[in-house]
């Protein structure tokens, strides 16, 4: 009966990461094409052909990226960033969103410094994200610290902790690395069993 299971688990390991991402593709695919059909069929009654409507916003997407070169465009998306980050609520929203879109863009190094904290007094280990430039400065805290995000593990979210200059040390990591380790509480790490630490870390702030 154990072999029957243990070969059960082995076929769910192999069939749900393809079947989560298929249903994930085709959920995301279908709400974008829905965007586009149920307006028009709305709008004029007739019905596009499944697909059409996801192939139009990613064809609009990208002409905005294009557009985004355009000096003159430029200037208007900043009056219009400009107007949602004085508005309360919708300015939380917004930033959070640009700032999360932005690790998987070409601006994953602006997001930070990959680093580990060691909280004093203890010898454990946290990875975390320092946030704040290299030097620090004096914070809320009053002394001189470096803002560092420590994510959670299997959900998002974590917490933010100011730490003084020696308790961390520089990890040779890409950002979006980092975050998928710790959302993966290191399952999925290839160094090895307890391995934290990357080819070219260096001590400091």
């Amino acid at each position: 009966m154990k072999r029957q299971f243990r070969i059960l688990m082995a076929g769910v390991l192999v069939v749900a990461p393809f079947a989560v991402t298929i249903w994930a593709v085709c959920g995301l695919g279908g709400m974008l094409d829905s965007l586009v059909r149920d307006p028009v069929k709305r709008a004029t009654g007739v019905e596009l052909f499944p697909g059409t409507g996801m192939l139009i916003v990613l064809a609009a997407v990208y002409l905005i990226g294009l557009l985004a070169e355009v000096w003159v465009f430029r200037w208007v998306l900043k009056a219009l960033e400009g107007l949602l980050t004085r508005l309360p609520g919708i300015k939380t929203i917004y930033e959070s969103v640009r700032d999360l879109l932005k690790l998987f863009g070409g601006d994953a190094k602006k997001m930070g410094q990959v680093v580990l904290y060691t909280a004093p007094g203890t010898t454990t280990t946290v990875l975390g994200i320092r946030t704040s430039p290299p030097g620090g400065g004096r914070g809320i805290s009053g002394r001189d610290t470096a803002m560092v995000y420590l994510p959670f593990s299997y959900m998002f979210g974590g917490i933010t902790v100011f730490a003084p200059p020696e308790c961390l040390q520089e990890i040779d990591m890409p950002v979006e690395t980092c975050l998928k380790l710790c959302a993966t509480a290191f399952v999925t790490n290839t160094h090895g069993p307890g391995s934290t630490e990357a080819p070219g870390a260096s001590k400091g702030s």
